[in-house]
Protein backbone atom coordinates (compact mmCIF):
# COMPACT_ATOMS: atom_id res chain seq x y z
CA UNK A 1 0.00 0.00 0.00
CA UNK A 2 2.82 2.26 0.98
CA UNK A 3 4.23 1.88 -2.42
CA UNK A 4 1.38 2.62 -4.32
CA UNK A 5 0.89 5.93 -2.74
CA UNK A 6 4.57 6.44 -2.80
CA UNK A 7 3.95 6.50 -7.04
CA UNK A 8 1.24 8.10 -7.46
CA UNK A 9 2.97 10.94 -4.95
CA UNK A 10 5.45 10.69 -7.58
CA UNK A 11 3.63 10.90 -10.32
CA UNK A 12 1.70 13.87 -9.10
CA UNK A 13 5.02 15.27 -8.23
CA UNK A 14 6.00 15.32 -11.97
CA UNK A 15 2.62 16.58 -13.69
CA UNK A 16 3.42 19.39 -11.24
CA UNK A 17 7.23 19.80 -12.58
CA UNK A 18 5.97 19.23 -16.11
CA UNK A 19 2.89 21.78 -16.10
CA UNK A 20 5.30 24.58 -14.11
CA UNK A 21 7.83 24.15 -17.05
CA UNK A 22 5.31 24.95 -19.53
CA UNK A 23 5.94 28.36 -21.30
CA UNK A 24 3.05 31.30 -21.03
CA UNK A 25 1.47 32.10 -24.42
CA UNK A 26 3.14 34.85 -26.09
CA UNK A 27 1.75 38.43 -25.20
CA UNK A 28 0.19 40.44 -28.17
CA UNK A 29 2.25 42.36 -30.00
CA UNK A 30 2.00 46.33 -31.04
CA UNK A 31 0.44 47.38 -34.23
CA UNK A 32 0.44 50.23 -36.28
CA UNK A 33 -2.24 52.20 -36.95
CA UNK A 34 -2.45 53.89 -40.35
CA UNK A 35 -4.65 57.34 -40.95
CA UNK A 36 -6.03 58.66 -44.02
CA UNK A 37 -8.27 61.26 -45.06
CA UNK A 38 -10.51 60.87 -48.33
CA UNK A 39 -13.01 62.74 -50.06
CA UNK A 40 -16.80 61.15 -51.97
CA UNK A 41 -17.08 63.28 -54.83
CA UNK A 42 -20.46 61.97 -55.94
CA UNK A 43 -22.93 64.47 -56.42
CA UNK A 44 -20.40 67.45 -57.00
CA UNK A 45 -21.03 68.23 -60.66
CA UNK A 46 -18.99 69.58 -63.64
CA UNK A 47 -15.44 68.90 -61.34
CA UNK A 48 -12.55 70.65 -63.00
CA UNK A 49 -10.69 74.41 -63.24
CA UNK A 50 -13.60 76.31 -63.13
CA UNK A 51 -15.11 74.35 -59.48
CA UNK A 52 -17.86 72.20 -59.00
CA UNK A 53 -21.44 72.75 -58.55
CA UNK A 54 -24.18 71.71 -56.83
CA UNK A 55 -28.24 71.65 -55.85
CA UNK A 56 -28.65 71.68 -52.05
CA UNK A 57 -31.14 70.33 -49.86
CA UNK A 58 -32.81 73.20 -49.81
CA UNK A 59 -32.50 74.10 -53.40
CA UNK A 60 -30.24 76.81 -53.43
CA UNK A 61 -27.99 76.09 -56.09
CA UNK A 62 -24.17 76.66 -55.27
CA UNK A 63 -20.92 77.19 -57.50
CA UNK A 64 -17.70 76.71 -55.36
CA UNK A 65 -14.82 78.34 -57.07
CA UNK A 66 -11.68 78.41 -54.15
CA UNK A 67 -11.87 76.56 -51.13
CA UNK A 68 -9.62 74.74 -48.51
CA UNK A 69 -10.31 73.09 -45.15
CA UNK A 70 -8.04 72.22 -42.32
CA UNK A 71 -8.17 68.66 -41.15
CA UNK A 72 -6.83 69.24 -37.30
CA UNK A 73 -6.53 66.14 -35.72
CA UNK A 74 -7.91 62.05 -35.64
CA UNK A 75 -7.65 59.78 -33.36
CA UNK A 76 -9.05 56.25 -32.43
CA UNK A 77 -10.61 56.27 -29.06
CA UNK A 78 -10.36 53.69 -26.00
CA UNK A 79 -13.04 51.37 -25.38
CA UNK A 80 -14.45 52.01 -21.96
CA UNK A 81 -12.37 50.67 -18.96
CA UNK A 82 -14.45 47.96 -16.88
CA UNK A 83 -13.99 48.27 -12.97
CA UNK A 84 -11.43 46.00 -11.97
CA UNK A 85 -12.43 42.65 -9.95
CA UNK A 86 -10.49 42.38 -6.76
CA UNK A 87 -8.24 39.32 -8.38
CA UNK A 88 -7.54 42.13 -11.11
CA UNK A 89 -6.45 44.93 -8.59
CA UNK A 90 -4.68 42.53 -6.49
CA UNK A 91 -2.27 41.47 -9.57
CA UNK A 92 -1.78 45.20 -10.30
CA UNK A 93 -0.33 46.28 -7.23
CA UNK A 94 1.75 42.92 -7.18
CA UNK A 95 2.95 44.54 -10.70
CA UNK A 96 3.39 47.78 -9.53
CA UNK A 97 5.50 46.39 -6.18
CA UNK A 98 8.10 44.25 -8.69
CA UNK A 99 8.67 47.47 -10.91
CA UNK A 100 6.10 47.03 -13.55
CA UNK A 101 4.23 49.42 -15.17
CA UNK A 102 0.26 49.19 -15.01
CA UNK A 103 -0.55 51.17 -17.97
CA UNK A 104 0.46 48.74 -20.91
CA UNK A 105 -3.06 48.72 -22.73
CA UNK A 106 -3.50 52.48 -22.90
CA UNK A 107 -2.93 55.28 -21.19
CA UNK A 108 -3.89 56.94 -17.85
CA UNK A 109 -6.33 59.82 -17.59
CA UNK A 110 -4.96 62.95 -18.27
CA UNK A 111 -2.03 61.29 -20.35
CA UNK A 112 -1.94 62.38 -23.99
CA UNK A 113 -3.55 59.16 -26.18
CA UNK A 114 -0.92 58.04 -27.87
CA UNK A 115 -3.67 56.96 -31.17
CA UNK A 116 -3.91 60.77 -31.50
CA UNK A 117 -2.02 62.13 -34.84
CA UNK A 118 -1.94 65.89 -35.48
CA UNK A 119 -1.33 66.25 -38.93
CA UNK A 120 -3.03 69.94 -39.61
CA UNK A 121 -3.86 69.42 -43.52
CA UNK A 122 -4.75 71.79 -45.66
CA UNK A 123 -7.22 70.37 -48.75
CA UNK A 124 -8.39 71.35 -51.63
CA UNK A 125 -12.01 71.87 -52.02
CA UNK A 126 -11.93 72.20 -55.59
CA UNK A 127 -8.86 69.49 -56.31
CA UNK A 128 -10.18 66.87 -53.33
CA UNK A 129 -8.10 64.10 -53.17
CA UNK A 130 -6.95 61.27 -50.80
CA UNK A 131 -4.18 61.44 -48.07
CA UNK A 132 -2.11 59.56 -46.17
CA UNK A 133 -1.51 61.35 -43.13
CA UNK A 134 -0.29 59.87 -40.06
CA UNK A 135 1.13 56.57 -38.53
CA UNK A 136 1.32 55.55 -34.98
CA UNK A 137 2.37 51.97 -33.59
CA UNK A 138 0.29 51.46 -30.94
CA UNK A 139 0.16 48.40 -28.29
CA UNK A 140 -2.50 45.65 -27.56
CA UNK A 141 -5.89 47.75 -26.69
CA UNK A 142 -9.44 47.89 -27.78
CA UNK A 143 -10.90 50.84 -29.51
CA UNK A 144 -14.46 51.66 -30.33
CA UNK A 145 -15.04 55.09 -31.18
CA UNK A 146 -13.03 57.77 -33.60
CA UNK A 147 -12.59 61.26 -33.07
CA UNK A 148 -11.81 63.82 -36.03
CA UNK A 149 -11.77 67.66 -35.86
CA UNK A 150 -11.46 70.53 -38.01
CA UNK A 151 -10.10 73.55 -36.50
CA UNK A 152 -7.67 76.27 -37.22
CA UNK A 153 -4.43 75.98 -38.92
CA UNK A 154 -0.93 76.59 -36.97
CA UNK A 155 1.89 77.59 -38.16
CA UNK A 156 3.18 73.98 -38.88
CA UNK A 157 0.43 72.79 -40.87
CA UNK A 158 0.59 71.07 -44.19
CA UNK A 159 -0.43 72.28 -47.73
CA UNK A 160 -0.31 76.09 -47.23
CA UNK A 161 -2.09 77.58 -50.60
CA UNK A 162 -0.47 80.61 -52.77
CA UNK A 163 -3.64 82.25 -53.25
CA UNK A 164 -5.11 82.37 -49.74
CA UNK A 165 -3.85 83.22 -46.46
CA UNK A 166 -4.94 80.36 -44.55
CA UNK A 167 -3.09 80.60 -41.18
CA UNK A 168 -5.49 80.14 -37.96
CA UNK A 169 -8.42 79.37 -40.22
CA UNK A 170 -10.12 76.24 -40.68
CA UNK A 171 -12.28 76.72 -43.46
CA UNK A 172 -11.66 79.28 -46.72
CA UNK A 173 -14.91 78.59 -49.30
CA UNK A 174 -15.86 81.00 -52.11
CA UNK A 175 -18.12 81.22 -55.32
CA UNK A 176 -21.95 82.08 -55.92
CA UNK A 177 -25.40 80.86 -54.91
CA UNK A 178 -28.42 81.18 -56.69
CA UNK A 179 -31.58 80.88 -54.68
CA UNK A 180 -34.12 78.43 -54.85
CA UNK A 181 -36.51 79.49 -58.02
CA UNK A 182 -34.09 82.10 -58.97
CA UNK A 183 -32.50 83.36 -61.92
CA UNK A 184 -29.53 85.47 -60.40
CA UNK A 185 -26.03 84.37 -59.11
CA UNK A 186 -25.06 85.71 -55.46
CA UNK A 187 -21.08 85.52 -54.31
CA UNK A 188 -20.03 84.38 -51.25
CA UNK A 189 -17.20 84.13 -49.36
CA UNK A 190 -16.33 82.17 -46.35
CA UNK A 191 -13.37 82.62 -44.18
CA UNK A 192 -13.55 81.16 -40.39
CA UNK A 193 -11.54 80.00 -37.63
CA UNK A 194 -14.28 78.16 -36.04
CA UNK A 195 -13.90 74.50 -35.18
CA UNK A 196 -16.10 71.54 -35.25
CA UNK A 197 -15.36 67.91 -34.79
CA UNK A 198 -16.95 64.39 -34.27
CA UNK A 199 -17.28 61.50 -32.05
CA UNK A 200 -18.03 58.49 -33.98
CA UNK A 201 -18.50 55.10 -32.32
CA UNK A 202 -19.74 53.31 -35.75
CA UNK A 203 -17.98 52.63 -39.00
CA UNK A 204 -20.28 53.53 -41.94
CA UNK A 205 -22.15 50.68 -43.10
CA UNK A 206 -21.56 48.17 -39.98
CA UNK A 207 -24.12 46.61 -37.99
CA UNK A 208 -22.51 46.17 -34.65
CA UNK A 209 -20.68 49.50 -32.75
CA UNK A 210 -17.17 49.85 -33.15
CA UNK A 211 -14.32 47.74 -31.91
CA UNK A 212 -10.81 47.24 -32.89
CA UNK A 213 -8.21 45.53 -31.01
CA UNK A 214 -4.55 46.99 -32.12
CA UNK A 215 -3.36 43.45 -30.28
CA UNK A 216 -4.62 41.77 -33.09
CA UNK A 217 -3.64 43.26 -36.82
CA UNK A 218 -2.80 46.81 -38.11
CA UNK A 219 -5.42 49.02 -39.11
CA UNK A 220 -5.98 51.63 -41.89
CA UNK A 221 -8.35 54.23 -40.69
CA UNK A 222 -9.95 56.34 -43.21
CA UNK A 223 -12.08 59.44 -42.77
CA UNK A 224 -13.99 60.66 -45.93
CA UNK A 225 -16.32 63.43 -46.06
CA UNK A 226 -19.04 64.55 -48.55
CA UNK A 227 -18.41 67.14 -50.93
CA UNK A 228 -21.61 67.38 -52.10
CA UNK A 229 -23.05 67.44 -48.98
CA UNK A 230 -20.99 70.28 -47.27
CA UNK A 231 -24.00 72.85 -47.75
CA UNK A 232 -26.67 70.99 -46.54
CA UNK A 233 -28.80 73.47 -44.45
CA UNK A 234 -26.95 76.48 -45.60
CA UNK A 235 -29.72 79.42 -45.75
CA UNK A 236 -27.78 81.99 -47.88
CA UNK A 237 -30.51 84.44 -47.92
CA UNK A 238 -31.51 84.42 -43.17
CA UNK A 239 -28.17 83.26 -41.98
CA UNK A 240 -25.37 85.88 -40.86
CA UNK A 241 -21.48 84.83 -42.76
CA UNK A 242 -20.49 83.05 -39.29
CA UNK A 243 -24.18 81.00 -39.49
CA UNK A 244 -23.30 79.72 -42.73
CA UNK A 245 -19.53 79.24 -41.68
CA UNK A 246 -21.23 77.14 -38.77
CA UNK A 247 -23.41 74.75 -40.63
CA UNK A 248 -20.81 73.85 -43.28
CA UNK A 249 -18.42 72.94 -40.93
CA UNK A 250 -21.59 70.87 -39.25
CA UNK A 251 -22.40 69.31 -42.30
CA UNK A 252 -18.89 68.00 -43.29
CA UNK A 253 -18.79 66.57 -40.11
CA UNK A 254 -22.35 65.39 -40.04
CA UNK A 255 -22.08 63.05 -43.06
CA UNK A 256 -18.33 61.74 -42.20
CA UNK A 257 -18.00 58.12 -42.98
CA UNK A 258 -15.49 55.88 -41.22
CA UNK A 259 -14.18 53.11 -42.68
CA UNK A 260 -11.33 51.03 -40.46
CA UNK A 261 -9.88 48.02 -41.67
CA UNK A 262 -7.31 45.26 -40.86
CA UNK A 263 -4.72 45.59 -43.10
CA UNK A 264 -0.62 43.67 -43.70
CA UNK A 265 1.32 45.20 -41.00
CA UNK A 266 4.16 45.13 -43.37
CA UNK A 267 2.29 45.85 -47.04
Amino acid sequence: MCARRSAAAAVALLALTLAGCRQAPPSPAPHHVRYRLDWAVEGAEGRGAAGWSVTTDLGYRVHVTRGYVTSYSMELVECPRQSPTPIARAGDVLRALAGEGTAFAGHSAGTPNPAAIRPMRIESLTSPAPAEVGDVLLQPQAYCQLHYLIARAGPDAVGFPGDVEMHDTSLHVEGTFRVPGGTTDMPFTVHTAVANGGLFDRATGAREPMRFDTGTSALQVTVRRRLARMFDGVDFATMTDRMVASQILKALIDHVEVEIVPVDEHA
